[in-house]
């Protein structure tokens, strides 16, 4: 059915947004179907709620949001079902809130189990069949050529990693000078630091456009959060000094504020068009049926017969059972079948296997984690959010998968957990991390939820590789 969702409080009051699809993501991320404002509903998160859609019935569930939502001014807890005329309310005084109201009864033909529906039968002993790609529209012969998905990736995250220097280079010479009137400051009276001060003000404001410019950036939008959070530290660190002079308290926090400059520095000098352009053609779409539910992941081809790594909850439901699989490479439009291979008792890791005979793309290799160090590089590729941005919204069976890459940096490395601030949501499960040589160094499986996808928990490549198939050896790389 068609929905109406119209806003009624927030920076975006008066405006109406119609959909027509099952999965309508909330919240300030620029990669939500309904979104808020960044700068102005602060009190809504990066992904705050999901309202879902099947057949005549609306549903409504909290995604971890750190101010909660409510319906018809009651807290929402689990999923509740929504009626025509609903008021939903996001976070608190400085959030959001909407009405909910349905167009039309048109119930929605299409649904996306028919994405894994068997395909014609053939003489073999595969356990189930997978799903056979629907003919696509052939393409107008006057239409525009479209580009890779991998030379878009490339040319933006070239641009937004060149503004990002410059930016920078601006952050350590800002970093410089608060230090420098810190020391003038020691020395003078009330009234000269009020002035220095002020003058550290007026020099922050291009800079802070600067930054502001880069925010929402698709390309590299895990370094964008992180100069994001070093710019809220040095405007923290300015009010400090305005209202207290205490220069010793806050010494600490300088001296740890040049250091996150500095890995966000290290970000930027990676190549990741490099990365992409090595990588991304193996990054599979998957397709899980269990029962009467699809379920989406990601995974990562590492051999030429077909072999993918995923995460075992990707494959598997509650009940250690799959009846069908499909899998789809970058770019390809075509459905393969596929079947589960092995999977790991120890961590959340599973392998997967293509049935058709072939030569497959695979990822540049595997690298050890053990010598990964907190303040690293990485970057993540696989399909936040599913079919959402694979197929920019389409209809599952007729979609052609395109990867998602996004920037960040290490903020843990234990034997068990490798842990990395960048950008993921579901549908990303499953994705490979690259360390800056374009080598696998950890395999995405969740967060917590409160982090609205900033923190992100990845199975250490060391532990990939001691549970690699046999036939796999060859992917590990020095």
């Amino acid at each position: 059915m068609r929905i109406e969702l119209r806003i009624t409080s927030g920076a975006r009051a008066g405006a109406r947004e119609t959909f027509d699809k099952s999965v309508i993501a909330i919240g300030r991320h620029p990669l939500n179907d309904l979104r808020l404002d960044t700068e102005k509903d602060l009190d809504v998160s990066g992904r705050h709620a999901e309202l879902r859609v099947v057949g005549n019935t609306a549903t409504l569930r909290d995604v971890g949001s750190s101010n909660g939502t409510t319906v018809n001014g009651q807290p929402l807890v689990g999923e509740r079902a929504l009626f025509d005329g609903d008021m939903i309310g996001l976070g608190g005084a400085a959030g959001a809130s909407f009405s909910f109201h349905v167009l039309a009864d048109a119930v929605i033909a299409a649904t996306t189990a028919d994405a894994v529906a068997a395909p014609a039968a053939a003489p073999s002993p595969a356990p189930s069949p997978a799903p056979s790609p629907a003919p696509s529209p052939a393409p107008r012969s006057d239409a525009k050529p479209k580009r890779d998905t991998t030379a878009r990736i490339a040319e933006a995250v070239e641009a937004q990693t060149g503004k990002m220097r410059r930016v920078l280079y601006a952050f350590g010479v800002g970093v410089m000078v608060v230090v420098l009137g810190l020391a003038w400051m020691s020395r003078q009276n009330a009234a000269a630091d009020r002035a220095i001060i002020d003058a550290l003000m007026l020099q922050l404001q291009d800079q802070n456009s600067a930054i502001a410019a880069l925010r929402g950036s698709a390309g590299a939008r895990g370094l964008t959060d992180e100069v994001g959070r070093i710019r809220a530290e040095r405007d923290s660190l300015v009010r400090a000094l305005r209202t207290s002079g205490n220069t010793q308290a806050i010494t600490g926090r300088i001296a740890e504020l040049s250091q996150r400059q500095n890995a966000a520095g290290a970000v930027s000098k990676v190549d990741y068009e490099k990365i992409g352009e090595e990588n991304t053609r193996a990054i599979a779409f998957i397709v899980v049926q269990h029962g009467d539910m699809i379920e989406g992941g990601s995974g990562f081809g590492v051999t030429r017969d077909g072999i993918i790594v995923t995460n075992r909850h990707v494959v598997e439901d509650p009940a250690g059972g799959v009846s069908k699989l499909a899998v789809q490479f970058h770019g390809t439009g075509k459905w393969l079948p596929a079947r589960l291979l092995k999977v790991s008792t120890s961590d959340d890791l599973a392998f997967i296997k293509i049935e058709a005979p072939g030569a497959y793309p695979t990822v540049t290799g595997i690298s050890a984690s053990g010598s990964v160090r907190a303040g690293a590089p990485i970057a993540i590729v696989g399909y936040p959010l599913g079919n959402e941005t694979a197929g920019m919204g389409g209809s599952i069976d007729t979609l052609t998968a395109r990867a998602t890459l996004t920037v960040g940096i290490v903020s843990k490395s234990v034997p068990d957990i490798l842990q990395v601030d960048a950008f993921v949501a579901h549908g990303s499960s499953g994705s490979p991390v690259f360390n800056q040589r374009g080598l696998v160094v950890g395999v995405v499986y969740g967060g917590p939820t409160e982090a609205a996808g900033r923190i992100v928990y990845s199975v250490p490549s060391d532990r990939l590789i001691a549970q690699l198939p046999g036939e796999v050896g060859g992917a590990v790389k020095p």
